[in-house]
């Protein structure tokens, strides 16, 4: 969703393996598709697996 609203996000891997994308969750949820091979800290977020589930803020 960050890309197609021309957001500029780091990124490697898409699959939740590097954590280059992880940012601070300041509200709101998400699902992952496919399930990152290690979650994330808690309150952050792996954006380049997850799809929002309700309206987002992040910490970019």
């Amino acid at each position: 969703m960050a890309e197609a609203c021309d957001v500029p996000v780091q990124w490697s891997c898409r699959t939740g393996v590097c954590h280059t994308c992880e940012l601070a969750l300041m509200s709101g949820s998400v699902d992952y598709a496919p399930d990152p091979v290690e979650p994330p800290a808690e309150g952050n977020i792996l954006i380049c697996c997850s799809k929002p589930t309700q309206d987002l803020v992040v910490d970019l």
